[in-house]
């Protein structure tokens, strides 16, 4: 291997530790999809409740990033069940997030939920434009995720009166097809580079004739 590739390998790998050393502090990572396997509500009717449901979900449900879904998940109870879909009829924005260290962040403006309760069907908003995370972890090593917002609106739920609606929704799964940063390949390509020099150092010192 000549020096120029030596060369290469080296300027590789130091770059590499630069910028790995850098992505601590960089800016944080576009969510592509979540993977949820469980999902729980709990469910506050004017002075009723609370009435609870949780289910794990098997296979997980796929809350795509950039894109609408007609239906993503149920929560469901013997008191209420829950559809949980998006939708660009309203103008918001599919569904986007991000994690930065251990912290998750996502706007779910676009997510709608059809909730069954006392016989009837309402649609309601899912994540007004005020809506923030209650919580969101992230654990880098395993790609698990834990998030929970809660939504306050209004139902009609007896007519003509409009009753208060509190829900507390969870998920909990993995994220899935977050990219590897530039630099591991980076850091790859150098170390196979390394690799290839000093494989050829021994060979040529194994077959070098002295005179």
């Amino acid at each position: 291997m000549s020096k120029i590739s030596l060369l290469f390998a080296n300027t590789s790998l130091i770059l590499s530790l630069i910028f790995m050393s850098q992505s601590a502090n960089a800016a944080p990572v576009a969510i592509n999809n979540l993977s949820v396997d469980n999902a729980s509500a709990t469910l506050f009717v004017g002075g009723q409740g609370p009435f609870s449901a949780s289910s794990p979900i098997s296979p997980p449900a796929e809350i795509i990033m950039g894109e609408y879904q007609d239906s993503i998940m149920s929560i469901s109870s013997t008191d209420f069940s829950l559809n949980i879909y998006s939708t660009d009829l309203y103008g918001a924005p599919a569904p986007s997030g991000y994690v930065d260290g251990t912290a998750i962040n996502v706007d779910f403006s676009s997510l709608r939920g059809d909730l069954n309760y006392d016989g009837k069907n309402y649609d309601f908003e899912l994540w007004p434009l005020t809506t923030t995370l209650d919580y969101g972890t992230y654990d880098s090593g395993t790609n698990a995720f834990d998030i929970g917002w809660t939504d306050n609106f209004t139902l009609n739920i007896i007519d003509p009166i409009n009753t208060p609606i509190t829900l507390e929704v969870s998920l909990q799964g993995d994220l899935t097809a977050v990219p590897l940063p530039a630099a591991l390949w980076l850091f790859a390509s150098g170390c196979i580079a390394m690799f290839g020099f000093v494989s050829s150092q021994r060979k040529n010192t194994k077959f070098k004739i002295y005179t």
